[in-house]
This record gives structure tokens, sequence and C-alpha cells, in this order.
């Protein structure tokens, strides 16, 4: 199962709109999607898990609009 992991974010963030897509892109629920974007505006490195290769990319392109830095982890 791919995996992205976030590892920032840029001034003018949207939470809210962060949270509804990593609720509906990485099957979180939304207090698991709050609580990653919490932990990312804290400093944290986040990994989240996705369905597919193609949803990880989508996934990195979507954040990168709303201001998040991201990106595919490679599997081990």
């Amino acid at each position: 199962m791919p995996r992205v992991e976030i590892t920032g974010w840029s001034k003018g963030l949207q939470t809210v709109s962060c949270i509804q897509l990593l609720h509906s892109s990485a099957t979180l629920t939304l207090t698991e999607a709050k609580r990653v974007v919490e932990n990312v505006l804290g400093g944290k490195t986040q990994e989240v898990h996705v369905r597919s290769e193609p949803d990880a990319h989508l996934l990195v392109s979507a954040l990168a609009k709303l201001g998040a830095a991201a990106h595919i982890r490679s599997a081990p």
C-alpha cells in the first residue's frame, strides 16, 4: 500500500480542505485526518496510506495546492 509523507506546510495552508482531502483520499476518519493536519502544523512529519500509486500522486498534488509539503514514500 503506497504511503504519502506530509512533511510541512506553508503560510495560508487550507486546513479544513486538507482535513477533508485526507478524509476522502487516505480513508481516514475525520478525527484522524484532523489529528494529522494538527500534527503537521505542530512541526511533525505525518505518514498516511492510500489505496494505489495513482491515488498517492493525486494526493501529493492536491496537498501541494492546499499549501502542504508532501511526497510519496518509497517502500523499504
